[in-house]
């Protein structure tokens, strides 16, 4: 075997191991469970769960609908990222350029965040519809504090 059959088989190997953990941290999760969530996701939950007084059953029931269907969403979605980003680890391995390949992938991984971006959207506009108008008055000041809030 030749040395560039040997780099090229090499190459390959870890194309694939980098492939099969991408895909496996996207299924099982990156986040530590000890790690903070996101400045909206914990404003929701405040809200919808314990800082918005009044809510009904009948809004209970609808808002753990909700939220359960935006749940699934966001694990395929963060899931898909997974894939997008073991795409752009393989087409970098390959070309090791911002060439088309490169290109293609970052193109794909940004079209799946934006999904999971306008998801997220819908999700709290879909909340909010569940709300009272005051009720909508104290969701929409903490969910825009919550955007506000710079990361980290």
């Amino acid at each position: 075997m030749s040395v560039f059959q040997r780099q090229l088989l090499l190459t390959v190997l870890l194309a694939g191991f980098a492939g099969f953990a991408g895909v496996w941290f996207g299924a099982h999760g990156l986040q530590r469970e000890n790690s903070p969530p996101a400045p909206l996701r914990l404003a929701v939950d405040e809200l919808t769960r314990r800082g918005l007084g009044g809510l009904t059953d009948l809004q209970k029931s609808r808002i753990t609908e909700i939220e359960i269907r935006y749940s699934h969403k966001r694990t395929k979605l963060r899931t898909r990222i997974a894939a997008a980003n073991v795409e752009l680890a393989d087409a970098l391995a390959v070309e090791m350029t911002l060439g088309p390949k490169v290109e293609s992938s970052i193109d794909d991984l940004k079209g799946v965040i934006g999904e999971l971006q306008h998801e997220t959207v819908a999700y709290v506009l879909e909340l909010r519809a569940v709300l009272s108008e005051p009720q909508q008055m104290v969701f929409d000041e903490k969910v825009v504090a919550a955007l506000m809030t710079p990361p980290g």
